[in-house]
């Protein structure tokens, strides 16, 4: 097989996931076909079968772990230079990865209705474990210099990413959380500074 038939074949296999994505996130998993799926990417069925088994594989196969965690390795990188001081720099890249990948992250609801969030929770942990050796890293050498208090990172890691990736996927898709009046720097800089410094006075 030629280097240009492996690129043909790749180009073709994810030209079937975008359709895919798209679709799945307009129509659910239930309302889609393969059929639709196949005119959508501009391929045949048989081109479908070629790469998967069934529908099934095609919407596990679209929460690829690493291909999400490229969306956010600008976030994961933040953190490992000025975090906390940086953070709403932080938040904006992870709102932007979201907004850039929305059909995306409004699967994960798809997958938590039809799936039961199994693709989901396997994405979540891939999130977890990644980032916390970022967090890790960044956290306990600034805890150890006593540039901040120490904290629980496994707990912390945690939170943070999902906190924050589940707030604005939601809020593209529920009305009453929609924050269409503040701008995304005033939603980052809201946002870590109530991370930073709480509520007390």
């Amino acid at each position: 097989m030629t280097v240009a038939t492996e690129t043909s074949l790749e180009k073709r296999k994810k030209q079937i996931l975008q359709a895919a994505t798209e679709l799945f996130s307009e129509k659910g998993f239930s309302g889609t076909g393969l059929r639709e799926i196949a005119r959508h990417a501009g391929v045949s069925l048989g081109n479908i079968y070629n790469h998967f088994k069934n529908k099934e594989e095609i919407f596990t196969s679209i929460f690829d772990p690493s291909e999400i965690a490229r969306s956010l390795s600008n976030s994961f990188e933040l953190i490992s230079q000025d975090f906390p001081d940086n953070l709403d720099q932080l938040i904006l890249s992870i709102k932007k990865a979201v907004d850039e990948n929305s059909a995306l992250y409004t699967l994960t609801f798809i997958d938590l209705i039809e799936f039961g969030g199994v693709n989901t929770d396997r994405m979540l942990r891939y999130f977890k474990d990644f980032g916390k050796s970022y967090f890790r890293d960044t956290l306990e050498k600034k805890a150890a210099d006593g540039q901040i208090r120490a904290i629980d990172v496994e707990f912390y890691s945690r939170y943070f990413m999902v906190a924050l990736i589940s707030f604005f996927a939601s809020s593209r898709l529920l009305p009453s959380l929609k924050v269409t009046e503040y701008s995304d720097q005033d939603i980052a800089s809201m946002l870590s500074n109530v991370m930073l410094n709480g509520l007390k006075r």
